[in-house]
């Protein structure tokens, strides 16, 4: 589950806990949703049950709460209109335990498109008891029953009350773009007084010459899907090298521009090119798309645990304005950009063809072996320099300190953004990251 950057007094009150108990922890690590972590021994006892049957029982609650949070998360491109809704064994500071309601909703902050989820908390102890609560928690208990008769009395009550959900969604947009905003802008005071001196240094400069073509790489949100990962910043080397506009990268799935969705687009000149059968090229092609996305996977951490894992991979690109197929190499790593804490992904990009034609790439994916050999030959010819320069191993080296500088610069210009107003004299000098800036009148789904 996601971890907690902000929550309300209300939250505090319920809980019995100080705010610097629970911001910056992933919310089931939290004692007061996960009475597991704490007094069941008490609550075993309370119930007349064996402890292992309480935790058991506890655990099975926490584990359909977790699974509502998954199935309401969307992506900022394609938010999730589903309302996650889950009843968990809580229990505050004094280990009092209750049975606490909880509504969740993943929504898209409209002028930064960033994600965020709203989980709502209620104690629900008069209406489902905890005795309740852990005989319906247990295969074939009816526990689903429970939750979803305790969901039409929920629905019922905001169906009654003739709340606005529009204006509702509005705050939770204000809020979470307040937070966001205190956060970057704090930190980019704190960056001001301590500045240490001009970048880049001579290892970013030696890491952009060896990874890229023309100093190509993207800075992205660190969340993969299909479509690749949400471009937040591409370097002059980049719109280069892909022959693009930044206007055409800027807050898109890297995918649909850069890689397997726009080489689909002209897979029948592709398939004519190279004398091949068009449904074997789109095959492979496939092939070739889902080992890059693995990579990108296996490079993903989060922001408490940061993946130590550069993705590597050679898949196929084209060049917009001049319609050329070629082969890139891929070079993916996860980092978490230290005054704010949040994650990111760099990914660097280098033209190959020379090297891997289009055609060999192609062949080769048609097994996992030969694919793989073929990309563990083209990794190694990189090993060497990295190895001696210890830019890889090194995660706080004033090479990656550059690129935690650009993507901060980015993040700041996206919220200076999102605070101006059209019409005032505040406007920020033209955002360097030009991020997209939807309809704020229009509301997630």
């Amino acid at each position: 589950m996601k971890a907690t950057p902000s929550a309300s007094p209300g939250f505090c009150d319920l809980f019995e806990c100080e705010l610097s108990d629970c911001l910056g922890k992933r919310c089931c690590s939290f004692v007061g949703y996960n009475c597991t972590a704490g007094n069941l021994s008490t609550v075993a006892k309370t119930q007349g049950m064996e402890l292992q049957e309480a935790k058991t029982r506890a655990q099975f609650a926490l584990k359909h709460f977790v699974q509502q949070g998954k199935m309401c998360s969307g992506t900022w491109d394609r938010p999730s209109s589903g309302i996650g809704y889950a009843l968990v064994l809580a229990s505050d500071r004094g280990g009092e335990p209750f049975v606490c309601e909880i509504v969740l909703s993943s929504r898209t902050e409209l002028r930064t498109s960033w994600g965020y989820t709203v989980i709502l908390h209620r104690d629900a102890t008069n209406e489902v008891p905890v005795r309740k609560l852990l005989e319906a928690a247990c295969p074939g208990g009816g526990f689903d029953q429970l939750v979803h008769e305790q969901k039409l009395g929920l629905l019922h009550r905001l169906a009654s009350s003739g709340i606005d959900s529009k204006s509702a969604v509005l705050c939770f947009q204000q809020k979470a773009l307040n937070m966001w905003t205190g956060k970057i802008l704090d930190k980019a005071q704190d960056r001001a007084v301590n500045y240490q001196g001009p970048f880049p240094a001579w290892e970013y400069m030696f890491m952009l010459d060896h990874l890229s073509t023309q100093q190509s790489f993207i800075l992205s949100d660190a969340g993969v899907t299909y479509e690749g990962v949400t471009v937040r910043y591409a370097s002059p080397g980049c719109c280069e090298l892909f022959e693009l506009d930044f206007s055409d990268l800027a807050v898109t799935r890297c995918q649909k521009l850069l890689g397997y969705q726009c080489v689909s687009r002209h897979v029948r000149a592709l398939a004519a090119q190279l004398g091949m059968d068009l449904q074997q090229v789109k095959e492979r092609l496939q092939f070739v798309h889902d080992f890059l996305v693995q990579q990108a996977n296996l490079s993903l951490g989060s922001w408490d645990k940061p993946s130590s894992h550069v993705g590597f991979a050679v898949a196929l690109a084209y060049k917009a304005k001049g319609g050329t197929f070629f082969v890139a190499e891929y070079e993916i790593m996860s980092r978490t950009e230290p005054h704010t804490g949040w994650p990111y992904f760099a990914s660097f990009h280098r033209d190959v063809t020379n090297e891997v034609s289009v055609k060999r790439l192609l062949q080769a994916a048609c097994s996992e072996s030969a694919f793989e050999q073929l990309v563990q030959e083209q990794k190694s010819r990189n090993l060497h320099v990295f190895a001696s320069s210890g830019i890889h191993s090194d995660r706080d080296g004033r090479a990656l300190q550059s690129l935690h500088e650009k993507i901060l610069d980015v993040w700041i210009d996206t919220v200076k953004d999102a605070l101006w107003t059209p019409g005032s004299d505040s406007h920020p000098t033209q955002s360097r990251s030009r991020s997209k800036s939807p309809d704020p009148d229009r509301l997630p789904d």
